[in-house]
This record gives C-alpha cells, sequence and structure tokens, in this order.
C-alpha cells in the first residue's frame, strides 16, 4: 500500500524511537515551524531486529497511536540470528525483510559489500552527527547503546572500576560474558578489546583465568546477575536501566576505560516492496518525538542532541568511549568469534 508522500516536518512531532539520516552533504530538507497536520500514512512492512522483544513489541503500540494505518510485523532475535535469516531468504531470492535493525555498524558495513541495503535520505538526517550515520547514505543509527558493566548490588561490596578491575580475584568464577556468536554488542565488545595494547585477546583469556563464563546474550547476563548467579557482566546500559525500574538489585559502571558506544543503526533493504512504508517507519523513528518515544518505551540513549536522556543517564557528550573502528570490526568479525571460542569454547 503506498503511503501518503506529505509526512513533511509534522514527523518531528510524532513519536517512537529510533532513526534514520540522509546522506551527508545532502541538503536537509525543510521543516515547517507552523502548527502544520500531519498528513496520514498507512502501509504495512516487516522489521526485523535484535531489539529486544519486549521492548519491540511497546515500539510497535506506539507506532499504532501514532499511525493507525502504518502497520509493522516484527521478526526478533539476536544479531546473528537475523543476519543469518536474511542470508538464507537472499541465498533464496526471496527477503521477507523491509527494515533491518540490529545491534552494530559493522553488520551493516557487511551488507553494503553485498548489495543489501538501499541507499535514502530520512526527513531529519541532519539532526545526527557524522558518527551516526553512514557516509554513504545507507544506513541510520535509531538509538545508542553502550556495553558496560553490571554488577550485583547485594553481592558487590566494592564495585569495579573498569574493565580491568574483572580479572581481580573477589570475582573469581562469577564473571559473565555474551557471546559474540549471538550477539553484535559482544562483537564490538571483544573487537573493540582485542584491538587495544592494554587488553588484546590476552585479557579475555586471563578473564577465563578468573573463572569468566560466556552467556547467549546481554539478556542472559543480566538475569544471572540479577539473581545473583553471577556478581558481574558486560552488558547494554539500557537493560540495566530498565531491570532497576522493575527492582533488581543491580547497578551500572561506565569503565574507566571508556565505554564501547555503539549506534544501533536501521536500514531498508533494497528489494524492499514497501519501501514508502518502511520510509515513514525510519522517519518517524528519528523524529524528535520519536526519539523521546525511544527514551520511554526503551530507556535508549536518543541520537538527537535535542533529546534528554533516560534519567540518570549520561549525554553523548559525557560518555568516555573505548576507542573503535567499525571498519575493522568488519574486516576481523570471524576472527573475533573463532578467538573467543578458542578460549571460552562453543
Amino acid at each position: 500500500m503506498k503511503l501518503a508522500l506529505a509526512l513533511g516536518a509534522a514527523l518531528t512531532i510524532l513519536s517512537t524511537a529510533c532513526g534514520g539520516a540522509q546522506a551527508p552533504g545532502a541538503a536537509a530538507p525543510a521543516v515547517a515551524t507552523g502548527a502544520v497536520q500531519p498528513a496520514a500514512v498507512s502501509g504495512q512492512f516487516t522489521l526485523y531486529t535484535s531489539v529486544p522483544q519486549n521492548i519491540a513489541s511497546r515500539i510497535e503500540e506506539s507506532l499504532k497511536k501514532r499511525h493507525p494505518d502504518l502497520r509493522m510485523t516484527i521478526f526478533r532475535a539476536g544479531t546473528g540470528e537475523v543476519v543469518a535469516k536474511l542470508a538464507a531468504e537472499q541465498k533464496a531470492g526471496a527477503i521477507q525483510a523491509d527494515v533491518v535493525w540490529v545491534a552494530e555498524p559493522s553488520t551493516y558495513e557487511e551488507f553494503k559489500k553485498q548489495d543489501l541495503l538501499l541507499k535514502f535520505a530520512p526527513k531529519d538526517a541532519d539532526k545526527l552527527s557524522a558518527e551516526l550515520k553512514d557516509a554513504d547514505g545507507f544506513y541510520y543509527a535509531g538509538r545508542l547503546i553502550n556495553t558496560v558493566i553490571i554488577y550485583n548490588t547485594q553481592l558487590v561490596k566494592t564495585p569495579p572500576t573498569g574493565w580491568r578491575d574483572l580479572t581481580k580475584p573477589e570475582f573469581k568464577g562469577k564473571i559473565g560474558l555474551p557471546t559474540p556468536a549471538a550477539s553484535g554488542a559482544a562483537v564490538a565488545f571483544v573487537g573493540a578489546l582485542s584491538k587495544s595494547s592494554d587488553f588484546g585477546y590476552g585479557y579475555l583469556a586471563e578473564l577465563k583465568a578468573n573463572g569468566a563464563v560466556q552467556v547467549q546474550n546481554n539478556t542472559e547476563a543480566n538475569t544471572k546477575v540479577a539473581k545473583g548467579e553471577l556478581m558481574v557482566a558486560s552488558t547494554l546500559d539500557y537493560m540495566i536501566r530498565d531491570l532497576k525500574t522493575q527492582g533488581s538489585p543491580v547497578e551500572v559502571v561506565w569503565p574507566k576505560e571508556g565505554a564501547i558506544f555503539t549506534p544501533s543503526p536501521i536500514g531498508i533493504v533494497k528489494t524492499s516492496k514497501n519501501v514508502e512504508a518502511s520510509k515513514a517507519f525510519v522517519d518517524y523513528l528519528l523524529s524528535q518525538q520519536g526519539q523521546q518515544d525511544m527514551v520511554e518505551v526503551g530507556s535508549f540513549l536518543p541520537v538527537r542532541d535535542d533529546v534528554a536522556p533516560p534519567k540518570g543517564a549520561p549525554k553523548l557528550s559525557e560518555i568516555k568511549r573505548f576507542p573503535l573502528d567499525w571498519k575493522d570490526i568488519t574486516t576481523r568479525t570471524e576472527e573475533i568469534k573463532k578467538n573467543f571460542a578458542d578460549i571460552f569454547g562453543k
């Protein structure tokens, strides 16, 4: 179903999370400032995503409120499973996804090599800084996630201050690490630390010697820490905030060496038969109100400077970032997975 084309500036007053952006150098669309009423948008599209199911469902509900005639079907799995499903469908010549939204940019760099993505320019692309959008115009950060440290406040009396502290004996046998075989965020985490001269793969071997265990994903890491099965783990910042609102005895550490700062991109599949509906969704997610909704329904850090972060969370400018090169991660993804498996097992 085709969309009405007059979304215009009124999308800046719509709502629910996550974003798009226009190609660098392209002129930003004019934004009306008067009381313009948004034109109705309609259509349907399929989203493949690694966003946790409970949050994806909240986003779907918010979309229904803002655009009752814009319908979304969701396939949710970890980044590794989403990528595998897309690869199988691409090989069969029948990709079912219209929009793809997983954890980190290196996956999208690989998608670009495969000519999988549509080049497009969302309406509020100019509201994203250069580091939050693809220079070639194929993908845009819809949310910001950061790999940090979670700890159980009932078990840990002296919290770690950084990544190196996880090798201390007081955490022996009670450390969790999500596997990069399933988690895109874990690919970024292992990739960043393994490249550092201060850490390297030797750091992971030290963690293993200290009894660290691999877990399937960030959700499992958080659950085990919240239940007291683990004392500490690497995980994503927004998940810790969500657990705290539920009353779990957990707290976040923003590592002194830096968090793994990860723009979580969204892109449109080149073969989509629902391009206009897909573009409307990305425009909606990137709008100011949409990012405010992302803060509310997902406790995500927004991709726009004109949207306040969740309560207690730092602003973008306040986050110390661990050095990371996404193109390097792209070239080393298989190495990262193999070396992690060599240390922790498959």
